[in-house]
This record gives C-alpha cells, sequence and structure tokens, in this order.
C-alpha cells in the first residue's frame, strides 16, 4: 500500500486531495501545516509528500529544504502546490529540491497521473510543472 501525506492549510484543498487521490492501494494521510507535516513524515515514512508551499508558520518549502537535508529523506518523492505561480518557486523546486509544481487551479486528472507515475516510478518523474 502506498502511503501519501498531503499537506495544505486549507482544509478544502486536503479533502479535495483526499477524494481525487482515494485508491484501494492508496493510504493518504492530511496535515494542516509544515510543522504536522514533519511529525507525521517522522512516524509514518510517506512514499510521497504533496505540500502547499504557503501555509502559515512553517512554509512548503521551509518543509522541502528540511526534508532535502536530511539524509533519510534526501529522496522523498514531492510535489509542491502553488497558488502563486511564480517561476521563482517553481524553479528552485525543479532543480534544487528535485520536486514537482502544481500550479493551482490545477486539472485533477493531470494531478492524479502525476501522482501515480511518481509512486510507480518511485521517485519524481522528470521535473515539469502542471
Amino acid at each position: 500500500m502506498n502511503r501519501i501525506i498531503v499537506c495544505d492549510d486549507e482544509p478544502h484543498i486536503v479533502e479535495g486531495l483526499r477524494f481525487l487521490l482515494r485508491s484501494p492501494d492508496r493510504e493518504i494521510v492530511v496535515t494542516y501545516s509544515g510543522e504536522d507535516a514533519l511529525k507525521r513524515l517522522d512516524e509514518q515514512r510517506p512514499d510521497l509528500l504533496i505540500i502547499d508551499i504557503m501555509m502559515p508558520g512553517m512554509s512548503g518549502l521551509e518543509v522541502v529544504s528540511t526534508l532535502r537535508a536530511d539524509p533519510a529523506t534526501k529522496d522523498l518523492p514531492i510535489i509542491i502546490i502553488t497558488a502563486k505561480g511564480q517561476a521563482r518557486d517553481a524553479t528552485m523546486a525543479q532543480e534544487i529540491w528535485n520536486a514537482m509544481v502544481v500550479a493551482k487551479p490545477f486539472q485533477p486528472q493531470e494531478l492524479r497521473q502525476m501522482v501515480t507515475s511518481t509512486l510507480e516510478q518511485g521517485a519524481c518523474p522528470q521535473p515539469k510543472s502542471v
């Protein structure tokens, strides 16, 4: 069974992603803050992290930076969701942290396909934006 941690401070986004990504072979773990995501990552190692950039407290970028600095999580597949749509954040996420970037609003089928592909490969496919 694949475990996916979804982290966003907006409950309707988290619930929408939980619904979109549900599958008999997946466990979707939800968190609402960067701090909580790191705690859950420590307790339950996921196969994929989907995280929003803009959150109060610890941002998604801070979480990703922390994960990439840790040898135990440096290769964890990550999909970053952003409403900002700024090329700078996308480029940093892709090139420095080897993460995929999805801009809000996203196409549900494209995100679902990206998640399926990432889980099948055990790593993020060629970094790109959706």
